[in-house]
């Protein structure tokens, strides 16, 4: 989108502004050879109506205040660049930002967590479908359980102008929900309502509460009583089994991932129309794939069923578009498509920080275009700045253009900040093992093992390490190890293709990569970019790789 900007905006003070034609943008900016047809493919018009609604999102913001003005009209590409006669004075730089903290479970019964959570989950999702605001995602407000009294360092930390805060209270057959909208500036209470109902059936009531909130909510914050709210529907009973899946889904483990799926099976059988479950079900079974925990000839495929059926339920669900678009990349290196629907997944969902992850850690980053990665991650950090996950994304990008300070740097303020999460402690290895510190490399690696158990992706790092520090017959053990696991479990090629890298034997490496690409496995994806491969680039079979994978 910086591009696109800039070319437009230098050809229309030129005085060349009927050059700004699909065609050109596409060759220009966006890298479309010679035969690019406009008619074929969208990205000019998709990326268009992004930056158009990029740039009222900032003049309504931290761009208030600017003496020239910028703007797109709908039907062309010359923009119109004007100055501001009047100033207008700056508001609140996060005005129209509120995060939903947990609600807290007055009932103190562990049963009743899920529907306190839940009501607070489905108030982000409905929220995120309000024009012009921005919510903190789930991910992000679940750690600020039990910290409703501390504004001021919300407020600072994530950048928002008011928090939503509520409590639940279930009480035999009666139910009681009070929230309250608080300015985090101030102080002050913006709106508060208490709600009384008979339990006769809690999720019923969650979604009443939840869309009475919204509606009231949507006037204080932005004038308008119409609601936007058009989220998929299903039964209350499939999507208290939807939350539950997501729950587990967020924590990554390959325990947690394998008890998501059973989740959202249970979401779909108990409604088959279930858009989000379909969904959820897709996003398991790719990250089981991506993660090395099934292969990808088995689990792929009803990834891809689950998103597409998806999409069928609901055209306007944008999660939907994003599993698809992961699926489209990193399976079926149908590169070009999976950006559009990554495109269609923020339009539709602008709040959805997942998109912004995807598109950024596993479209651009994986492509090379370290910059525009660096831009998506950041925008899904502003939605969810204390995602586990989303931060070790973003070390990935400088541990991908081998700034290992940097990345480190990022590795270690993550495990810091979230103990629990594997994943530090092992992308943290990684990064040891490009700079030679192996003993500290194996540390990591062992402390993310310890965590997550025996992965295979685990178990191929240390046994590269090993190999590289000289422990041939360590790094030849979990060779074996490995073999053994893969005549009973899924263990994907690239797990034994680094440890020969370590040994030197890169014959023997770029027969299990050949061997992956055949299979499209997943982590085959990252030949482009990935430092571990450094040794092999220049050979004709590892060009030949990427020639297949369409990078």
């Amino acid at each position: 989108m910086a591009r696109f900007l800039r070319l437009t905006v230098e050809h229309t003070l030129a005085g060349r502004a009927e050059e700004l034609k699909e065609y050109l943008l596409g060759v220009e900016v966006f890298d479309r050879k010679e035969a690019y047809d406009p008619r074929v493919d969208p990205i000019v018009r998709v990326e268009a109506r992004r930056l158009r609604a990029k740039l009222k999102e900032y003049y309504e913001g931290d761009g208030c205040a600017d003496p020239v003005r910028i703007e797109f009209l709908s039907g062309g590409y010359a923009p119109r660049v004007s100055l501001q006669q009047e100033t207008p004075p700056a508001p609140e730089a996060s005005a129209r930002t509120v995060a939903v903290l947990p609600f807290a479970d007055l009932g103190g019964k562990a049963e009743h967590q899920y529907f306190s959570d839940g009501l607070t989950e489905e108030l982000i999702h409905a929220l995120t479908k309000v024009p012009g605001l921005r919510v903190v995602a789930w991910n992000t407000a679940a750690q600020l359980r039990d910290r409703q009294q501390d504004l001021h360092t919300i407020r600072e930390q994530l950048h928002v102008g008011a928090v939503l805060t509520g409590s639940v209270r279930i009480s035999g057959a009666n139910l009681r929900v009070r929230a309250q909208l608080i300015d985090t500036g101030s102080g002050v209470y913006l709106w508060s309502e208490t709600f009384d109902r008979r339990m006769q059936d809690v999720f019923a009531i969650q979604e009443e509460i939840a869309l009475a909130i919204v509606r009231t909510l949507r006037v204080q914050l932005t004038g308008d009583g119409e609601s936007a709210l058009a989220r998929s529907r299903s039964s209350i009973g499939s999507y208290d089994y939807y939350l539950r899946g997501r729950y587990f889904w967020h924590r990554r483990s390959p325990e947690d991932l394998a008890r998501s799926i059973e989740y959202f099976e249970a979401a779909i059988a108990a409604d088959p129309l279930s858009a989000l479950a379909h969904s959820g079900l897709a996003d398991a079974h790719t990250l089981m794939v991506d993660y090395g925990l099934d292969g990808p000839s088995t689990g792929m495929p009803k990834a891809k069923a689950a998103a597409m059926r998806a999409i069928e339920l609901d055209p306007a669900l944008g999660e939907a578009y994003a599993s698809l678009g992961l699926i489209r990349s990193l399976y079926e290196w149908q590169w070009d498509d999976a950006k559009v629907l990554y495109a269609q997944a923020i339009e539709l969902n602008p709040g959805y920080a997942t998109a912004h992850h995807w598109l950024g850690i596993d479209w651009y980053a994986l492509r090379g275009h370290f910059e525009e990665a660096r831009v998506e991650i950041e925008a899904a950090l502003q939605l969810d700045p204390l995602s586990s996950i989303m931060r070790e994304g973003q070390a990935f990008v400088p541990f991908l253009e081998r700034r290992y300070e940097e990345a480190a740097r990022g590795y270690e303020r993550l495990i810091a900040d979230d103990p629990s999460f594997y994943k530090g402690y092992t992308s943290l290895g990684r990064v040891y093992a490009q700079q030679g510190k192996f003993l500290d490399a194996i540390r990591m690696l062992e402390k993310g093992r310890a965590l997550a158990g025996d992965i295979p992706n685990i178990l191929g790092a240390m046994g590269q390490v090993y190999a590289l520090g000289g422990e041939a017959e360590r790094a030849r053990e979990l060779l074996a190890q490995l073999s053994r696991r893969q005549e009973t479990s899924w263990v994907p090629s690239s797990v034994f293709a680094i440890v020969h890298i370590g040994l030197g034997e890169n014959d023997r490496a770029l027969e299990w990569l050949e061997r992956g690409c055949r299979q499209h496995e997943l982590p085959m994806t990252s030949l482009k970019v990935h430092p571990v491969y450094d040794g092999l680039r220049q050979t004709p079979r590892f060009q030949a790789l990427l020639h297949a994978l369409g990078i």
